[in-house]
């Protein structure tokens, strides 16, 4: 059997899974042997002496259960006599290069309403308006940061599948959009071609690496027709690197507002939350906006604040060995909006939204090649452009490269308010206990927020479970302040949002939206154990609202987000909020297997917001990561390697959107 993705082996419904082979366990320095990669599609090269370069190879392409045949595995060190690390390669002694056989296995022909769906093992589904849904796999190797990977992969013989006629696909929509169906023409040619090859600059397990993905199309329509391929021959050639990241002096990066402009009220507040921090063993460094961008540590690079800030969080990984940055400040009062600490707007439009902001721009560093990722590859002002029609104009490598979190204080009682709950609920143990909240999202087949929702309960054995259902009971601020009680580790709330609300539905009453929660509702939750909020739901934290600015509010002003709303009540609310900024996608009903875990799931759960939302409580339920951040970071990261290539204006909008308000290095539970 498979590992599952989204289920591991031996949580309720997921007994029947296995975990990975032994042969794809390859794991770099660092990385506990018990903790298993939750992508069984990723491989990772161990940093190694030259010397078992060979048999790590051997062991990479060695995954019998994706019937991955290796052919020739040739190894070449230019020079004999080099003996190094993969992190210390002499990049002018050494080379390498490798071939193999990729095996799908034999496809299946499932017949549907209105056509046919192709299947290959370990291929998801690829979803695409007025374009045939055809099956793509996904296959991803990490090695060590900087190194040079290239990729080529050709079918071994095309067949073709005579007088068919595939499925089309349906057009993605966020939550509370109609799902509507769409149509192809009969002289479309797609995909356009059998592979693509992508890198992406990242940390995973707290290291910087490459993130290379092979990409296969197994199944193309060609004006009619319809051809397939079941076996591809791959090459890859691999040329090590240098060392690039050897500092270790700092963990923590704290950003704080002007240390003067603004008063040294708010640098002086955060000097007690950088003592706890050190208490804990994290290495923390507090600076001022002003100090980050004027070159009181580093050279000034870029265009504008936002840009500044991120090249010197870039000084700060490569100088300071910072894997950790926290945003201490939010929008500042007043008409014309102005921040504390920046934001940078991602400009793809989407579901009648142009532009949003994104804490991820300030995380995602480093491209493929480990140059500076700067989302604005064509250096116009507009980052992460994709117009109304068009192609997506910049390249963004959107794999984090440190986990970042932001604590949107407006004032100096906001912050304060901010730090002491987290000094207080690190310095205490949280009851083991989560709140899901859910109810029918779309009129397609499935309860979605309680199909979503039940999964994130696999996903915690151990814990108490309080359900507030729409298939139970209404879901209204009364019903969910009583399932949390004193307090909860977690609440997960599955449904429909706007920035100053969120909701649902009864089970197929569509006419009629359940009271769910708002913001005025928050003042009266008085929980003294404080949980982690993960609001599923469009714009839940759009941080960047005011009582001036205040759209996708159906007109109702607020001086701040949902999100924000959790984090800032005084004596109760939450230690931290995980939302959208923007519209996410949402993939309600059933088109086949779209995360390509060989499981074939309600697609709520499968991808979009559902998917992103399960992979955070996998993190930590499943995979044991215990930071905060690192959850964000893992979530983020597998969205990317999932659902990054081909580019998607619904999955931009759901990874980017994405944030963490809270400290990034909060231990989830407390310390004591």
């Amino acid at each position: 059997m498979k590992a599952s993705l989204l289920s591991p082996p031996g949580v309720g419904r997921t007994a029947k899974r296995s975990t990975m082979n032994n042969a794809a366990e390859i794991y770099t320095a660092r990385i506990p042997k018990e903790r298993k990669m939750q992508n069984k599609n990723v491989f990772l090269l161990r940093q190694e002496t030259t010397s078992k370069v060979n048999e790590n190879l051997k062991k990479l392409f060695a995954y019998i259960s994706m019937k991955i045949v290796v052919t020739c595995v040739v190894c070449m060190f230019l020079a004999l006599n080099a003996v190094a690390t993969f992190n210390n390669f002499s990049t002018e002694k050494s080379n390498e290069a490798c071939k193999l056989i990729i095996d799908l296995g034999n496809p299946q022909f499932i017949e549907k309403e209105h056509g046919t769906l192709i299947s290959f093992e370990g291929c998801s589904q690829l979803l695409s308006p007025e374009k045939p849904v055809v099956p793509i796999y996904r296959k991803t190797f990490i090695f060590p940061a900087g190194a040079k990977v290239s990729m080529r992969a050709e079918p071994i013989k095309v067949k073709k599948a005579e007088n068919m006629h595939l499925v089309s696909s349906y057009i993605p929509a966020p939550p509370g959009y109609k799902i509507k169906t769409s149509s192809y023409e009969k002289d479309a040619i797609y995909p356009e071609k059998w592979y693509e090859f992508r890198t992406m600059g990242g940390i995973k397990n707290g290291e910087h690496v490459i993130i290379a993905q092979l990409i296969l199309y197994p199944v193309r329509y060609d004006r009619g027709d319809v051809f397939y391929a079941d076996k591809f021959n791959i090459k890859i050639s691999y040329k090590p690197s240098t060392g690039l990241f050897d500092a270790d002096e700092y963990d923590l990066l704290i950003i704080c507002p002007n240390k003067y402009k603004y008063g040294i009220k708010w640098y002086e507040e955060l000097l007690p939350f950088v003592e706890h921090k050190e208490k804990h063993g994290i290495k923390t460094k507090l600076v001022s906006l002003d100090q980050a961008i004027s070159g009181t540590y580093f050279p000034v690079k870029g265009r504008d604040d936002a840009e500044k800030l991120k090249y010197f969080i870039k000084n700060a990984i490569e100088q300071w060995g910072i894997k950790y940055v926290l945003f201490a400040g939010g929008r500042k009062p007043g008409i014309k909006e102005s921040w504390y600490v920046p934001v940078r707007y991602s400009e793809v439009f989407w579901a009648e939204e142009h532009r949003y902001t994104s804490d991820l721009y300030f995380a995602d560093i480093y491209d493929g090649n480990y140059n500076f990722s700067s989302w604005d590859t064509d250096g116009n002002g507009a980052y992460s452009e994709w117009k109304t029609v068009g192609n997506l104009i910049d390249d963004v490598d959107l794999y984090p490269d440190v986990y970042i979190g932001r604590l949107p204080a407006r004032n100096i009682l906001e912050l304060k308010t901010m730090i002491n709950k987290i000094i207080e609920y690190e310095n205490s143990i949280s009851n083991k206990k989560i709140v899901l909240v859910g109810g029918d999202n779309f009129e397609n087949e499935g309860i979605e927020g309680e199909i979503v929702c039940n999964i994130t309960a696999e996903y915690l054995p151990g814990y108490e479970i309080e359900k507030v259902y729409a298939s139970q009971m209404d879901v209204n601020p009364e019903n969910i302040k009583n399932a949390l009680g004193n307090g909860a580790t977690f609440m997960h709330f599955h449904g429909h949002g706007s920035p100053i609300s969120w909701s649902t539905h009864k089970p197929n009453g569509f006419d009629k939206w359940e009271k769910g929660i708002d913001v005025l509702d928050l003042p009266l939750f008085f929980n003294e154990e404080y949980p982690i909020v993960v609001l599923g739901g469009c714009h839940t934290a759009m941080f960047n609202i005011s009582l001036t600015n205040f759209p996708w509010t159906h007109g109702f002003p607020s001086p701040a987000d949902l999100s924000s709303w959790f984090m800032k009540k005084i004596k109760g609310g939450a230690i931290a909020s995980l939302g959208y900024t923007c519209f996410p996608v949402a993939t309600p009903g059933e088109e086949g297997d779209l995360d390509g875990d060989g499981i074939n799931e309600p697609d709520c759960a499968e991808s979009g917001y559902g998917y992103m939302q399960l992979n955070f409580f996998y993190a930590y339920g499943m995979e044991g990561i215990q930071y905060l951040g690192e959850c964000w970071g893992y979530t983020v990261a597998n969205y990317v390697e999932h659902f990054k290539y081909p580019y998607k204006r619904w999955h931009l909008h759901t990874m980017q959107g994405f944030v963490l308000l809270g400290d990034p290095t909060l231990k989830i539970g407390g310390y004591s």
